[in-house]
């Protein structure tokens, strides 16, 4: 079961979704949750991130902004 402290700081802060590329396309995790996601493009690797951290904090009932995930590039 998550920490309920976890819980109140993902209502409080923004999500840190970090981009990579991959052999096959791109993938996108948190630091901070188990919160990942792989597609083929970007754009739709974005809104997969935001429906993935909707679905990590389902069970929570409340919504998030997609302006509370911060999605930062490492393209090395």
């Amino acid at each position: 079961m998550r920490d309920l402290k976890n819980k109140k700081l993902a209502k409080e802060k923004k999500t840190v979704m970090t981009v990579k590329k991959t052999d096959t396309g791109f993938s996108a995790f948190s630091q901070d949750y188990p919160i990942f996601t792989t597609e083929n493009s970007v754009l739709e690797l974005v809104n997969n991130a935001y429906d993935a951290r909707e679905l990590y904090f389902e069970e929570e009932e409340f919504k998030f902004a997609r302006s509370d995930i911060k999605i930062e590039f490492d393209f090395k």
